[in-house]
């Protein structure tokens, strides 16, 4: 699972970018063979007058196809990013028992099919 981060507004550090990794590795690990890649972008919103300014946008890239989007905001950079790593796990362990549904139907219907065709 390939991470990548971008910083807007505000000077990018090593302890910023070591704690988004730790945080979406150990979010996503278990699902690693469905996610391809995430972007995590960070930014200050309202630049240096202080509030619930900071904003995190985390693109996670799935393996099957359609990219979840999630965005959140706190005062704290730190807990913004630990919010958006918990919602992106629950986001991906959604999407993908999705899709696992949707394959099993599928197989369903094909077997069905087929049963259908050997008795007729």
């Amino acid at each position: 699972m390939n991470i990548r981060t971008r910083v807007q507004d505000f000077e990018p550090t090593t302890s910023i970018d070591t704690f988004v990794h730790q945080r979406l590795q150990a979010a996503l690990a278990r699902f690693h063979d469905g996610v391809a890649a995430v972007d995590v972008s960070m930014k200050d919103v309202n630049g240096p007058k202080g509030g619930i300014d900071k904003a995190v946008l985390i693109v996670v890239r799935m393996r099957s196809g359609r990219p979840i989007t999630l965005e959140t905001s706190d005062g704290d950079l730190y807990a913004a990013i630990s919010r958006g790593a918990k919602r992106a796990k629950r986001a991906v362990r959604r999407s993908l028992r999705k899709s696992r549904r949707i394959e099993r139907r599928r197989l369903r219907n094909l077997s069905a099919l087929r049963a259908g065709e050997a008795g007729a």
